[in-house]
């Protein structure tokens, strides 16, 4: 793939998303004695309480450096209230890594009330993607999704992060985490989800993979690049036949993913050798722009033109001839030659005896070229019905019916 990425960006965090998680106790004595601040620390903590009031930021970290001097064996309780008016301070500071030291100490005071943790949990998370911190953000993210508290977005950056640190086969499976989770709920991911699970097949090397994922791309977004990429990588599909290089270039033509003038050259070529001279004028005559001054193509389109008008001439009168033959290629190969010069209605009908007559030797390959003419004649549903027949279909023709479907389900 040839896209740049950008890192996707969270909101900002608000000391209001982070909140208070202690509130000052009126009496005392109801409080449990674990919940209790001694002596020591009460003048220190409310002093850092008075600047949270204040908004005095650096005083409150000063007064819990001084609370910490004050008292060594401290509680859990009280590590928990140091931290957490550190995490006030470092929030009002925008200060992200030590924000971040914070929350990991008044977590791991075990403190916090289960709801309250989780919500904390999440914020971390959050902050170790922003930071960059994509391994600890991974294995952080990775445990609330075990927990179910994770937020949907939590899948897309997981991509995000995966695809970051060049981990293709995390990238792989975090990708297509994300992609299953919007599915689902019935929206496509994002764009750039769809781009890097590519990528991380490209990486591999797996250009199965590729062609499935390009797949999938184009099936919410379609765009001339992501054409051209995924028919380029088609044909090293397992098993794809090189007889459907004609097929393929039809599509190319269709979805206009043509790289250039020679790709012209190769489809007209390609036309003239399986006898079509009515396919190959048209595909010269449509890369006229990028042949231009080509002589190879000039020679081309002129032998084209001239055995397209001679074939045009006598193609009534082959109908009778190839309707004797003993297998159904004739009528098929007719058919295909009468598509070539626009007449679907009669193409159709010779394609279709030909299948019913039988004998063919790949008789996918003339379904293909059925359904291809039912959507150049502008009955779409017909041309669907027998792509989707073909789907699965070896060889390649499976693979050129997938992508037919591609281009004609493409989103508003």
């Amino acid at each position: 793939m040839r896209a740049k990425f950008y890192p996707f960006m969270l909101g900002a965090l608000v000391a209001a998303g982070i909140g208070t998680a202690h509130a000052k106790d009126k009496d005392k004595d109801a409080t449990p004695p674990e919940k209790q601040i001694s002596k020591e620390l009460t003048p220190s903590l409310q002093a850092a309480q008075k600047a949270l009031e204040e908004k005095n930021y650096q005083a409150i970290l000063d007064a819990t450096t001084q609370a910490e001097a004050a008292k060594a064996d401290r509680t859990p309780y009280e590590n928990f209230f140091i931290a957490e008016m550190r995490v006030q301070a470092y929030v009002g500071l925008n200060d992200t890594p030590h924000l971040i030291d914070a929350l990991e100490s008044e977590l791991a005071t075990g403190q916090l009330p289960e709801a309250e943790a989780a919500k904390r949990e999440r914020t971390l998370t959050q902050l170790y993607y922003q930071n960059k911190d994509y391994p600890k953000f991974l294995a952080k993210s990775d445990a609330l999704i075990q927990k179910g508290t994770a937020s949907p977005d939590v899948y897309t950056l997981r991509c995000q992060a995966s695809w970051s640190l060049k981990d293709w086969a995390a990238t792989d499976t975090n990708c297509k985490q994300a992609i299953d989770t919007e599915e689902k709920a019935g929206k496509a991911a994002q764009e750039q989800v769809y781009q890097m699970l590519v990528d991380s097949a490209i990486q591999r090397k797996d250009y199965s993979s590729y062609v499935d994922y390009m797949a999938k791309l184009l099936q919410h977004y379609q765009k001339p690049d992501y054409w051209t990429d995924y028919l380029a990588f088609l044909p090293r599909k397992a098993g794809f036949n090189d007889r459907l290089s004609l097929d393929l270039y039809r599509l190319m033509s269709r979805v206009g993913a043509m790289r250039g003038g020679n790709e012209y050259l190769e489809y007209a070529d390609l036309a003239t050798r399986a006898t079509l001279p009515g396919e190959a004028k048209a595909a010269l005559e449509k890369g006229q722009s990028q042949l231009a001054g080509n002589p190879t193509a000039k020679q081309m389109l002129a032998e084209a033109t001239k055995a397209a008008a001679e074939d045009q001439k006598g193609i009534d009168k082959q109908v009778a001839e190839v309707s004797k033959a003993p297998t159904g290629l004739p009528l098929e190969k007719l058919g295909e030659a009468y598509a070539s010069y626009g007449n679907y209605a009669k193409a159709i009908e010779l394609i279709q005896k030909g299948i019913d007559k039988g004998g063919l030797k790949n008789p996918a390959d003339a379904k293909l070229h059925l359904a291809v003419a039912y959507l150049n004649a502008g009955q779409k549903d017909q041309a669907e019905k027998l792509f989707q027949e073909l789907s699965s279909a070896p060889e390649g023709v499976g693979e050129l019916a997938k992508a037919w479907l591609l281009y004609l389900n493409q989103p508003a």
